[in-house]
């Protein structure tokens, strides 16, 4: 006797999974466990169970599974469309209704996307679909399935209760990490990691434990994730660390201490690291190349060092980074945000969060020669500092080819083989100028 046991749930809401594991990769595919309890009896049953997500990936399903014996495992997902039921109607009456027209009736000869054809008074008519109100058969479908499922065949050697976890991947899950940085003065903020975790499924999870995985995976395929709601699933989050971080051979996994409820097309929002006090640099950057004249605000650059001494030392992943300062008047004020690679410790990021309104430089080209075997010129790069305070500027100078600087009025570093620096301190109100004469020459 084969005892059948069904876990569907064939209805027109989302399906739910209870106490899995969903462990989430940046890809956009999370690996599943699934907690499951079957009751068997002697010899032969057979399990059907449904409650999956849209994205599943066919090969990936495995279950694992003491006490029995499993003998063959299939998968399903031919789920009930019309296109394949009107499909295999093929030679059959059908019934249209054209958008102005009266219903007709004929035999089906062809369906697709856009068009079909049916046999009508001895006659061929085909009809682009979007010309058509409805069309209808009056075939019954006999035990439509609506959800992809999985099937065993188990073998138990008694009637017993068996536990087991059903591990697969799927798409439609994705995390990312938003930084925010509250800019206390020039050196020091209060930073706060937070992930953002998606669930693109049609599948509820509740009581869910999450790890997220920072790393870049080899992977065979990606789709652009749909759009979702999103909730914060901490209305005032404490100070400390809700997740910590462990490594995953050649990448680093963050489990959240807690269980949460992740339902379909939603998104959670929860603290990983922070409030940590930190430390960076602050610099205002004013970058050009060889012949260019230009006159604008200077780019305001943030330099964080990912160490202890800096109130770090943490991996961090890569991830979008929002700067925020207090303003006169009182409260928060946004001030520009940037993307973040991956830091590891000990490593530094720099941060862009716009150009400085009261800082401005003017570059210029006051002489320029160009002779058949040699090019020189004469640059003069000036900066105008209305703040308030002393601020640092970096001026960055790209020049191509073999190349000297001569009769420079300010010490410069060489970077690379195109690249030198002119670091400077300016004091509040102040304006400098800066000289410098490039040449080349070649053969």
């Amino acid at each position: 006797m084969i005892h059948r046991i069904i876990f569907f749930i064939f209805c027109f809401i989302y399906s739910e999974s209870r106490d899995a594991s969903l462990t989430v990769y940046k890809d956009g595919t999370a690996l599943i466990k699934q907690p499951v309890r079957w009751t068997v009896t002697i010899g032969k049953n057979i399990i059907d169970w449904d409650q999956l997500p849209t994205g599943i990936q066919r090969d990936t399903p495995f279950l694992n599974l003491d006490g029995a014996t499993i003998m063959s495992q299939r998968f399903n997902d031919k789920v009930f469309s019309s296109v394949d039921y009107f499909a295999g109607l093929k030679g059959q009456k059908i019934f249209l209704k054209p958008v102005s027209g009266k219903m007709i009736n004929g035999i089906l000869m062809e369906i697709n996307q856009n068009h079909v054809s049916i046999e009508y008074r001895n006659s061929i008519y085909t009809y682009n679909r979007k010309e058509l109100e409805y069309m209808s058969a009056s075939n019954k479908v006999v035990n439509p399935i609506f959800k992809p499922y999985l099937s065993w065949d188990i073998q138990s050697s008694m009637a017993t209760n068996l536990n087991g976890e059903l591990v697969y991947k799927s798409k439609n899950f994705s995390w990312s990490t938003v930084y925010r940085i509250k800019m206390v003065d020039e050196v020091h903020g209060e930073l706060i990691a937070e992930a953002v975790i998606d669930n693109s499924s049609d599948l509820d999870f509740t009581n869910v434990a999450v790890q997220l995985v920072e790393g870049n995976l080899n992977k065979l395929y990606s789709k652009r994730l749909r759009k979702k709601r999103a909730v914060v699933s901490q209305s005032r989050m404490a100070p400390e660390k809700m997740m910590e971080q462990e490594e995953l051979g050649d990448y680093h996994i963050y489990p959240l201490k807690n269980s949460h409820n992740l339902q379909a097309k939603e998104s959670i929002t929860v603290r990983m690291y922070g409030p940590l006090n930190v430390k960076y640099k602050k610099t205002y950057v004013f970058e050009n190349s060889e012949r260019r004249q230009k006159e604008e605000p200077l780019e305001v650059k943030i330099l964080l060092k990912n160490t202890e001494s800096n109130g770090l030392g943490i991996p961090l992943p890569d991830g979008k980074i929002e700067l925020y300062t207090y303003s006169s008047i009182g409260g928060l004020e946004y001030i520009g945000a940037d993307k973040m690679g991956q830091v590891p410790k000990g490593q530094s990021t720099e941060i862009t969060s716009g150009r400085a309104f009261d800082i401005v430089g003017n570059r210029k080209v006051l002489n320029y020669d160009r002779q058949r075997k040699s090019e020189e010129a004469v640059i003069e790069i000036k900066v105008t500092n209305a703040r308030s305070e002393i601020v640092d500027i970096l001026l960055i100078e790209h020049i191509n080819g073999d190349w000297i600087i001569k009769d420079e009025s300010l010490d410069y570093l060489k970077k690379d083989a195109s690249t030198i620096h002119f670091p400077l301190v300016l004091n509040a109100g102040e304006t400098k100028s800066v000289y410098y004469t490039y040449r080349k020459e070649w053969k």
